[in-house]
């Protein structure tokens, strides 16, 4: 598998379901996305389809997770939301943020993917 992006950090959310030692597991795990794939840790979803839209990030993080923009480190006013049909937990609505980072919600964590190309 070509590996695009991998988890390099995370902030705990409100109330996460998740403890450190469970975010801290998800460190360095493997994404590739393609025109119609997500595969993630070895996980596939097939015939992926992408719609995005930018929204002001404050209202976004607020409206969806209850989260202040400060708590989860983005500092952009604007993000972009990629929403799919993909059924991996954390890849049905992800950011994607100008440095090229996704964010993605797991668990009440979000996990931050460094891209491991430049193109």
């Amino acid at each position: 598998m070509r590996v695009l992006w991998t988890v390099s950090g995370y902030k705990m959310g409100s109330n996460p379901l998740w403890g450190e030692k469970e975010a801290r597991s998800m460190l360095f795990k493997p994404l590739d996305i393609t025109a119609s794939a997500i595969t993630f840790d070895g996980k596939t979803c097939r015939d992926v389809t992408f719609e995005k839209e930018t929204l002001n990030r404050k209202e976004y993080l607020a409206s969806l997770f209850h989260a202040k923009p400060q708590r989860v480190g983005i500092a952009e006013e604007v993000v972009e939301v990629v929403t799919t049909n993909c059924d991996l937990p954390g890849f049905d609505r992800y950011l994607r943020l100008r440095d090229r980072r996704l964010v993605i919600y797991l668990n009440g964590v979000f996990f931050y993917l460094e891209p491991n190309v430049n193109y």
